[in-house]
């Protein structure tokens, strides 16, 4: 076997376990998914509901600038 065929069976191989790890990603997406598709299920499903915020509102208030100028005793 030759340099450049070593070479290519180890790119060969690492692809194979990057698509191996993509692919079992993509399963424990699919199934997070599908949890969380359940308990919205049993959320709504128990009387609760689902409040849309729009994009632009703020959970805190903005808060009053605080001066500490002239705080240091002379």
């Amino acid at each position: 076997m030759s340099d450049s065929e070593v070479g290519f069976n180890a790119v060969a191989n690492t692809a194979d376990m990057d698509m191996e790890a993509l692919e079992s990603d993509t399963r424990r997406k699919k199934n997070e998914q599908d949890e969380l598709n359940q308990k919205i299920e049993a959320f709504l499903g128990s009387g609760g509901s689902i409040d849309v915020i729009e994009p632009h509102v703020l959970a805190d208030p903005p808060k009053k600038p605080v001066s500490n100028y002239g705080s240091q005793p002379i």
